[in-house]
């Protein structure tokens, strides 16, 4: 399992069911790590991945949309994570977030999703 940035490693992205994220993905994860998620710690301290890859059963068990970008296609391009950090409240990660313009951005109560899908998508 091999470190994604300098503060992310590939287990923290791992499905909730204990399964590893797809080494296919290992790319796009880089990619969101270093875009999206480096800034974010470095704003707002640690970062806590809540929920990173999901297997298609627990994206079905979790009520999680049917084409979610948490379960990492190989024949799509896009990686999500859900995530929190230690310093500040879920409007201020998502108004940072936005600042930095990724594909995919969702706010909710208390964490943020972001993705780095193809094209644009906001909720």
């Amino acid at each position: 399992m091999p470190q994604l940035s300098a503060h992310f490693h590939s287990n923290e992205f791992a499905c909730r069911d204990g399964t590893p994220a797809p080494s296919h993905a290992y790319d796009e994860l880089r990619a969101l790590c270093h875009d999206y998620l480096e800034p974010l710690r470095g704003r707002y301290g640690r970062t806590v991945v809540r929920s990173g890859y999901r297997t298609p059963a627990w994206n079905r068990r979790v009520l999680g949309a049917p084409d979610s970008f948490h379960v990492y296609r190989r024949e799509r391009y896009g990686a999500a994570a859900d995530v929190t950090c230690e310093r500040g409240h879920a409007p201020d990660w998502h108004a940072f977030l936005a600042a930095l313009d990724p594909p995919g951005l969702g706010h909710y109560v208390d964490h943020v999703h972001v993705d780095n899908r193809h094209g644009h998508a906001r909720w």
